[in-house]
């Protein structure tokens, strides 16, 4: 299974990309919204871990690009972010084909794998 991370938190990615390489998941990882985005454009990917809370050019900027480009429901993506989203936030993007879930930071590891897996 390969998974990418885009996050701009460097120690977040060292983090996460550390645990999954030890639960035996491939993954690839870019502090660079935008280089997230030409990653996921140039690559389908298992799943992409997604920050939805990155100066300049968020998460959301990746999700309404790829919507626009028709390739947001091709994907399985899971949002997460330490900035609260509301339960209506939250349901909008998770009636979005290619968004799978919604995890908060700090991310706890079990959640993260189930939603990975499931």
């Amino acid at each position: 299974m390969s998974l990418l991370i885009v996050d701009d938190n460097q120690d977040i990615t060292d983090l996460l990309s550390k645990f999954l390489t030890s639960k035996g998941f491939e993954n690839v990882v870019t502090n660079d919204p935008r280089e997230g985005l030409k990653r996921i454009r140039e690559k389908k990917y298992d799943v992409v871990l997604l920050d939805i809370s990155m100066p300049e050019f968020s998460g959301i900027d990746i999700i309404k690009k790829l919507e626009r480009e028709k390739i947001l429901k091709d994907q399985k993506i899971l949002i997460f972010s330490a900035v609260g989203f509301t339960t209506k936030e939250t349901n909008d993007l998770l009636k979005k084909d290619g968004i799978q879930g919604c995890l908060k930071k700090p991310i706890h590891l079990n959640e993260l794998l189930t939603a990975i897996t499931s």
